[in-house]
């Protein structure tokens, strides 16, 4: 049997296309291998082993060595099975195993034009995708999303279900729009989270970069990018929140606000004596968020103080209990309230 022979008979075999006379060849040459040479666990390429089996294998025509050649056969042909056997559960067993944490398809929308991708994570962990446009897509555990392979060229849409954070590459020329079953995300390119899981009451949009708009989804066709009066704009560390059973919807600071400045100096800088509306104006510019207050009875309210790695309502709590302030949230916004100092 020459080598091409020799490879195209265990093809065949992989493929389930061996005769009964093929087939009991090779149940021989499996019964004959014996235990005396170990089956590769390494991903050396099919050819490469091929390559090395059918050196240990080189016919003579030496009368005296056919037994031994026969033999060698035998047990090559056997590893090489065993070898293509061992690979087929393998991949077998990798691509159940991928299903089962991550669930691909593919759709066609109505028109039989558009191409659309159903990617649902099954798993405890958060997943990466990345989008056709350069943005990225963190999917949530038990979350799903669908979306273009090729986003139009007005718009880019994609509707989620449960909860994913999105980093969106800015195009002015083509809004994302995130679409739920009760509300619409819109941006032009900044980063934000959505968790909209269909058995909690409530669904939240919070911005942690830039800019983001959003609206009822019954306020507007979906095929819609007018603004609408009733649409809540957001920015850095706020969100909203929308209750599924009364429909309200309500603006709100996030529970953790971040720094959103690059650069911050906040936590180096030692204030000795300075009027407190210095170190709001301060806060308000490194966590991007609103703080109000009566300048004119603060103007006389000076701290010493340095700031630490507490979080934003912890430096407001430390500020107002030195002043004799209290502080509100309403509507994302800080409000100091304070009888003033002498």
């Amino acid at each position: 049997m020459k080598p091409h022979e020799f490879k195209a008979l265990l093809d065949k075999f992989s493929r389930g296309e061996c005769t009964a006379e093929e087939i009991q060849f090779i149940n021989e040459w499996f019964e004959n291998i014996g235990q005396e040479q170990p089956v590769s666990s390494t991903k050396t390429d099919n050819d490469v082993i091929e390559s090395r089996l059918w050196s240990k294998i080189n016919p003579s025509s030496d009368a005296d060595n056919k037994g031994i050649y026969f033999y060698g056969l035998r047990a090559a042909a056997a590893i090489l099975f065993l070898f293509i056997v061992g690979i087929g559960v393998y991949n077998a067993q990798k691509t159940s195993s991928e299903q089962a944490g991550v669930n691909q398809s593919q759709e066609i929308t109505n028109d039989n034009t558009v191409a659309f991708a159903r990617i649902a994570n099954l798993e405890n962990k958060s997943r990466e995708i990345k989008l056709e446009d350069g943005s990225k897509v963190t999917l949530g555990p038990k979350s799903e999303v669908r979306f273009a392979k090729k986003f139009a060229a007005d718009k880019r849409e994609i509707f989620l279900t449960g909860e994913a954070f999105f980093s969106v590459k800015r195009d002015e020329t083509r809004p994302f729009l995130v679409y739920t079953k009760e509300v619409v995300t819109k941006v032009l390119g900044t980063s934000f989270n959505i968790k909209a899981y269909p058995d909690e009451k409530e669904i939240t949009v919070a911005v942690r970069t830039g800019r983001v708009s959003v609206y009822a989804n019954s306020l507007k066709p979906a095929n819609s990018v007018a603004p609408t009066s009733a649409e809540v704009i957001l920015t850095p560390n706020q969100q909203v929140v929308y209750n599924r059973i009364d429909e309200r919807v309500s603006k709100q600071l996030v529970k953790h606000p971040e720094v959103i400045l690059s650069k911050s100096t906040l936590f180096s800088m030692h204030y000795d004596g300075s009027p407190v509306t210095k170190i709001f104006k301060v806060l308000e510019d490194n966590y991007g968020v609103e703080i109000r207050y009566d300048e004119e009875l603060l103007k006389n309210c000076v701290l010493t103080t340095t700031m630490s790695d507490e979080g934003l309502y912890e430096r407001i709590e430390v500020i107002c209990k030195a002043i004799g302030a209290h502080y509100s949230v309403e509507d994302a916004v800080i409000y100091i309230k304070s009888n003033g100092c002498k």
